[in-house]
């Protein structure tokens, strides 16, 4: 009887052990599961606009010829390899980066964060590597304010985008086309007056 009452203590007692351990497992699992998905819109948001690049890292990503295979951090890269993307306009782009050129408020006066970072894009632009292409400058803003008043905004930060580009980094005017969107193709469509969404993009038109 006791050595009977010892194998029912025992098994009871490994299959404690089983369940506390299963119960872990799963914990352990969810978990990952959980923070998983809440790191995924930190990710992804944080590779939508960039603040911030190098020459270097705008040749790669603006180059048709390697802009599908670059991952570099934080530009949204059209891919190359595939149907090219069609804006609104009907032009054909293989390449676009996404990028927050600040303004002074509800004005096109760059600021000299913005001139800065336009700095990166004309060396980029007229680097050996990007010499032969015409880039679309596109003015984009959020949802704030009326659709007209959006449009004429976006198509002036273009074109003072594009106007010192042409006259501080001496980029051939030929090569750029201004396009204003307004808050017609908003990267965050989920929450439209997201200040993200106000953006100039620099797309490679094939």
């Amino acid at each position: 009887m006791g050595s009977y009452s010892s194998k029912i203590s025992k098994t009871t007692h490994l299959f404690r052990i089983s369940k506390d351990s299963g119960i872990r497992m799963l914990y352990k699992y969810l978990r990952c599961v959980v923070l998983a998905f809440a790191l995924l819109p930190i990710a992804a948001n944080a590779q939508d606009v960039l603040a911030t690049a190098t020459p270097d890292e705008l040749v790669r990503s603006l180059n048709p010829a390697t802009a599908q295979r670059e991952k570099i951090r934080g530009l949204k890269i059209v891919a190359t390899n595939g149907p090219e993307k069609v804006n609104s306009y009907g032009d054909k782009l293989t390449a676009t980066v996404n990028l927050a050129v600040t303004f002074e408020f509800a004005s096109a006066v760059l600021t000299p964060e913005a001139q800065e970072l336009l700095d990166s894009v004309g060396e980029a632009l007229k680097s050996r590597d990007l010499a032969t292409y015409r880039f679309l400058i596109g003015g984009h803003t959020d949802a704030t304010g009326s659709n007209d008043a959006n449009l004429q905004l976006s198509r002036a930060r273009a074109a003072s985008t594009t106007r010192y580009l042409v006259e501080r980094q001496r980029v051939d005017p030929r090569r750029l086309v201004i396009r204003a969107f307004g808050e017609t193709a908003l990267l965050f469509p989920q929450t439209p007056e997201d200040g993200r969404n106000r953006r100039v993009e620099i797309s490679t038109l094939k």
